[in-house]
Formats: C-alpha cells, structure tokens, sequence
C-alpha cells in the first residue's frame, strides 16, 4: 500500500524564499487532501508562493577561480612541505622566513645627533638715525655738563651771553620701536663731543645718571633698556621724556638754578618735565 505524503502545517513553512522552494513544491505534487482545513492552507501557500516569485529571477553565479598567483603560492608551500618529510634532504637548506625578510629589509643602524634650535631674541629697539638739538625745560633753562673729577652731572640753569656756551648740546638718536606708538618715540639721550648717555638706574628710588658707553649703537634689549626714553609730545609744544625703564617716571629739572636733572613721578607737583627742543645753532 502506497504511503500518502503528508503536506506541512502553514506555520511550520518558511516564510522567505529560496532556490529550493520549487524543488520542494513541484507542480506535478499529487497530495491527497483529508480535510478542508488542510486544503485551505496549501492553496493559501501556493497564492503566496506565485505573488512572492512575481518578478524574481533566479540567477546562478559560478564561483570565482582563485587567482594563478594565490595557486602558485599554495603549490609551492605543498612542494616545500613534501620535500621536507624526505629523507637525506637537509632541512636546514630551505630557507626561513628570516632568510626571506633578510633580504627584503636592511637593517642599518641609524645615527641620531640632537640639534638645538635657539630663537634669535627679537630686538626690542632698533636705530634710526641721530640729530643735534639743544633742549631747556619750558621756563628756558639750559642743560649743562659739569664735571668734577671722575664724577659728571647734567645741571639746569639760566645762561645768557658769553656763558651759553656752556650750554650742552645733545644727541637725539631715535629708534624703532618692535610694537610702534605713535606717540612714544623711543630716543637715547647722549652728550655731543663725548660718550655720556642719560642713564636709569635704582637705588631706593630710580634715579637719573650719566654713564659713559664706547658704542650705544651695538647695545640691544635689556642693555639699551635703560637708556631709552620715550619723547612723548605735550600741547603740541612741548616734549617729555619718560623712563623705557620705569614707566611713569620722567626727566625732570627743578625750578631751582645749577640744580641736577633728576627723574621724578609723573605726578610730581614741584619739578618741571616739559622741554623745548630747539635745532642746533
């Protein structure tokens, strides 16, 4: 007696399609249906199987072949491996992968030497160019150098006659400065016919001196600092000088004659701190 084929219940079909979907549902299928229940689930199934093959074609790709460089790497791995199972073959001929790296990648030794790389400071100040003047504070008081012994002062005082020869002419060079004011012109003041500059130092107070200097165009950043002075215009008629050194501190003459130029706080009632600058005669 000839078994019946026993059609799957619905929910034990796959849902997604595949190739072998036909293999397994043939249309020459014979199947005996027992109960209306199962012949309603195979002919849903088979309305689903047609709506899900609509506009699918199956396609069949060969695989691809290995390329010949890959299948001559493998033939040679085999050969060396035979080779090396017989008997009265040195293994010690074959070469390793050591001998093969060896002759790909060099090993050299590679001297290593440390470089220091100095930045150049950047000059705060540059020169310009140098003029004569003679400078007197707004009252006409002239500057004047004396000297005694290995000591020099620059004194202010009235000279009229044949004793404003004695007035001291001085040396205005200018610089530029790295960050530009147009109202700061950064200058050295220096006496003419000598090597004394105006110089800043401290003591308990800054204090204004003159100080001999063999070149002051060779001095640079910290050394220059301290005779620099910024010539700041006043009422668009006076000058003043003010300390590079000691912001707010300014060149100043006292309203006393033959007493010494000192420098002084910007808020300083009792000295005076504009000048004339007049040409040289």
């Amino acid at each position: 007696m000839m078994a019946m084929a026993e059609v799957p219940e619905f929910n034990e079909i796959a849902m997604e399609y595949s190739e072998h979907v036909e293999e397994f549902y043939t249309d020459d299928l014979s199947v005996q249906v027992k109960t209306n229940k199962k012949q309603l689930q195979w002919k849903h199934h088979e309305e689903y199987r047609s709506t899900y093959r609509t506009g699918i074609k199956p396609e069949i790709r060969k695989p691809e072949k290995p390329k010949h460089s890959f299948k001559k790497a493998i033939m040679l791995v085999v050969v060396v491996e035979r080779l090396k199972g017989i008997k009265g073959i040195d293994k010690q001929s074959f070469f390793s992968d050591e001998d093969l790296l060896n002759h790909i990648l060099i090993e050299e030794d590679i001297d290593c030497s440390e470089i220091e790389l100095l930045e150049a400071a950047k000059t705060q100040f540059r020169y310009n160019k140098t003029t004569v003047h003679v400078i007197r504070d707004y009252t006409q008081k002239c500057l004047a150098l004396q000297e005694f012994q290995d000591n020099a002062r620059l004194v202010a005082l009235f000279l009229q006659g044949q004793n404003i020869e004695q007035e001291a002419r001085i040396n205005v060079n200018t610089y530029f400065a790295a960050r530009p004011d147009v109202q700061k012109r950064p200058v050295t003041l220096g006496i003419e016919g000598s090597k004394l500059y105006l110089y800043c130092t401290a003591e308990e107070d800054p204090v204004l001196c003159l100080k001999e200097v063999a070149d002051i165009k060779k001095l640079q950043n910290d050394d220059l600092l301290p005779y620099i002075f910024y010539k700041k215009v006043v009422n668009n008629k006076y000058n003043s000088f003010e300390s590079a050194a000691f912001p707010g501190y300014y060149i100043s003459t006292s309203q006393q004659e033959n007493e010494q130029v000192q420098l002084m706080p910007e808020d300083n009632q009792v000295f005076l701190q504009d000048f004339i600058i007049n040409p040289n005669n």
